[in-house]
């Protein structure tokens, strides 16, 4: 998977950090990968100052390192072989069909290869590629398709200063995106079928598609569920506080009839009765989760139709922002597939954690659990 390596000592040990900074939180776990499975250590989130990051950049830095000082002390938490994860629209990936040649070759060529696909200057950019799959042109030419990761300097020396003034010095960053893939699919070894990853965070979701468990297609939303709430304070005339209570009350109108791969609703319906601001507020977010839907059905029928993949085995829900009600199974009617959640405690020792720690970071943690299973 990319990474940027930085200068840091390196240390000779199987705990790994995976650190996950949102728009709502910061959050952290500690996972011993010597052992089988991994071992959770140490886990932990703290809130962020609202503002000091907006849709994945760092935009109160000061704010940052305080929250990431005040994670580590409460959780314990290691300070060496951080794992730092980035996703915001200031990081593009794209896939790109190079001429066949060793790590090392593509390694030297690559700003020359992909400079044209890039849409900022290369040198302004951390650069970095995911091998997918060899293929052979009907001229018989060698080929091999790629993953370039372009992410823009300036950004992440902002994102590695606030980490660095916490005491905390990461010995890699890497795509969230990729981090979500290691931690869904750890262990996972249906070869065949292609699954959607959608991870909902507050102001930025991704959508990852993944065959034979390696992501294959990656494309980053600038919404989130932050957006959801907006709508509700601009249409409704309510606070945000009130707007965010709503919502979680709310939900959008359920649809029924999609069922979780464990045979149960991932997200039950219930009727119900609501009062007529309830009506007007599912309104808001139906429209709102109809717009987010169709972005996510745009970049899976855009992946589809690249591919020779026929068609999509499952959606695999996580983030904040998969918390809103029937928001997923409303999802899944519309793409035709099977919601599952994120389930990612399932495949890992939990150690001395409690179930309610575990029951407050199941739907965040697959990012930084995907962070602490980077092997450099």
């Amino acid at each position: 998977m990319p990474r940027w390596r930085f200068e840091a000592e390196y240390v000779h040990m199987a705990v790994n950090v995976g650190l996950d900074i949102g728009a709502t939180g910061v959050r952290a776990v500690a996972l011993d990968t010597g052992k089988q499975p991994p071992v959770i250590r140490r886990i932990g989130q703290v809130d962020i100052a609202p503002g000091a990051v907006v849709a994945g950049e760092i935009i109160d830095a000061p704010a940052v390192t305080e929250a990431i000082s005040r994670l580590w002390k409460e959780a314990k938490l290691p300070k060496r072989r951080i794992v730092l994860g980035l996703a915001n629209q200031r990081v593009i990936v794209r896939q790109v069909d190079v001429p066949r040649m060793s790590e090392l070759e593509l390694v030297e060529a690559l700003p020359f290869q992909v400079q044209e696909y890039i849409p900022i200057p290369i040198e302004e950019t951390f650069l970095d590629f995911v091998p997918i799959e060899e293929f052979t042109t009907p001229d018989g030419e060698p080929m091999l398709s790629i993953l370039v990761v372009a992410a823009q300097r300036e950004m992440v020396d902002v994102l590695m200063g606030a980490v660095n003034a916490a005491g905390i010095t990461p010995i890699a960053v890497d795509l969230q995106a990729f981090g979500l893939i290691r931690a869904l699919f750890y262990g996972d070894f249906d070869l065949d079928a292609v699954a959607a990853v959608v991870d909902i965070g507050s102001g930025v979701s991704q959508v990852v598609l993944v065959r034979a468990g390696e992501p294959r297609f990656v494309r980053l939303l600038q919404m989130g569920g932050e957006d959801f709430t907006s709508a509700l304070v601009d249409g409704l005339d309510v606070t945000w506080e009130e707007a965010e209570e709503l919502k979680r009350q709310v939900g959008v109108t359920p649809v029924g009839g999609v069922v979780a791969a464990a045979g149960d609703p991932s997200i039950p319906v219930e009727e119900e009765h609501i009062s007529p601001l309830e009506t007007r507020a599912q309104a808001i977010l139906d429209r709102q989760a109809d717009r987010f839907i169709e972005e996510v059905r745009g970049s899976v029928n855009f992946y589809l139709g690249q591919s020779d993949d026929p068609e999509l085995s499952r959606i695999i829900v996580s983030g904040n922002g998969a918390r809103l009600p029937h928001l997923a199974n409303r999802l899944g009617d519309a793409l035709g597939a099977r919601i599952e959640p994120a389930r990612v405690i399932e495949g890992l020792n939990t150690g001395k954690l409690s179930d309610t720690e575990i029951s407050a970071m199941q739907p965040v943690i697959p990012v930084p659990v995907g962070l602490a299973l980077w092997e450099g």
